[in-house]
């Protein structure tokens, strides 16, 4: 692709109507020192120093800041928050960045807005501290988000549908709800990212990691998965899943399976230190928007790998990838040619 290619597809983003259901989190990130010499009087213990709070979207809440960092200005968040001091952090960044929150479900009690803490203790992550880990959402309150969804899905061009934690919004009986909705809207693109309960998604486009391939697979996964063992397995999770598939395989790129084609692009070549964290969000967020303003597959690939690319070189932060900086990276990668 040229940059003018980049740019035209870039250029339909600004009509695209994308919506995202799923985990939604605050990262939050701080720096720490424990050795402080600093003794609480009420518990004498040390008391440790926290310093630089920086708060961004995390999980299902990366995925909406990445779309947005791209140009994607109609967006949707559809799921639930909690009525606390994260939940209003989070509908502060959404309003920030100009998101729709009609359809997220403000819940006064029984649910935890989910918070990853990432202390940085001498340049290295500490140990996190979250919450919402332990959230069950009750049903009366998944079926305020269904009809939700029923009605944004009326205007959307594209779902993106998430899943991270151990306790989803998105449960295994709930997918299969999710499947009867998705159904009735076939002109909708779907792009699923769920860790544990994707290999119930039906129809729709998958995007996995070698790991989760083979997790839902029930196989065992190589160390190094090579090409032929991604085509060979993904073609046979499609057999069960009915839809295509987009796999990621780090700095060996990103492969794209359907019924009429098969389509790679290899990883670039990055120099120094890299935080992969976030960087399958950046994929998920650029292939979406991509696929939804009518680029073709292997167009998708090339400006998805490219942002990725971009977001993992940002440290200590859940990065994203603009057109701008997608297009530099495609300028220096292109000048090695």
């Amino acid at each position: 692709m040229t940059s003018t290619d980049i740019k035209t597809v870039f250029q339909r983003f600004t009509s695209l109507k994308v919506g995202v259901i799923g985990d939604f989190a605050i990262d939050l990130y701080f720096t720490l020192q424990t050795k402080t010499g600093e003794i609480s009087l009420e518990t004498d213990l040390e008391v440790f120093w926290g310093s630089k709070p920086r708060a961004f979207l995390g999980a299902a809440g990366n995925v909406v800041q990445n779309l947005v960092a791209l140009g994607v200005s109609n967006i949707q968040a559809i799921g639930c928050v909690g009525n606390d001091l994260y939940g209003r952090e989070m509908q502060y960044l959404f309003r920030s960045l100009g998101v729709q929150t009609q359809y997220l479900q403000v819940l006064n009690s029984d649910w935890d807005t989910c918070l990853y803490t990432k202390p940085n203790q001498s340049g290295k992550e500490a140990n996190r501290i979250d919450f919402g880990i332990a959230n069950k959402l009750d049903e009366a309150v998944f079926s305020d988000v269904i009809i939700g969804l029923e009605q944004a899905l009326g205007e959307l061009d594209v779902l993106i549908i998430n899943q991270q934690f151990a306790n989803p919004l998105l449960t295994e009986n709930r997918v299969t709800m999710l499947n009867a909705l998705m159904a009735r809207f076939p002109k909708v693109r779907f792009l699923v990212d769920m860790r544990d309960v994707g290999k119930l998604i039906q129809r729709a486009t998958l995007k996995v990691n070698t790991a989760e391939l083979a997790k839902f697979l029930s196989i065992e996964s190589p160390e190094h998965p090579d090409l032929d063992w991604c085509v060979r397995q993904g073609n046979l999770f499609r057999e069960q899943s009915g839809g295509p598939l987009l796999i990621t395989r780090g700095q060996a790129g990103i492969l794209y399976l359907d019924d009429y084609e098969t389509q790679l692009v290899e990883g670039l070549s990055l120099q120094g230190e890299l935080d992969t964290v976030g960087a399958g969000d950046t994929v998920v967020a650029t292939w979406a928007a991509c696929i939804g303003a009518g680029a073709t597959p292997q167009q998708a690939l090339t400006i998805a790998n490219l942002a990725a690319a971009v977001t993992v070189q940002k440290l200590n932060q859940t990065g994203t990838a603009s057109l701008s900086e997608i297009l530099a990276l495609h300028s220096i990668d292109h000048s090695n040619d």
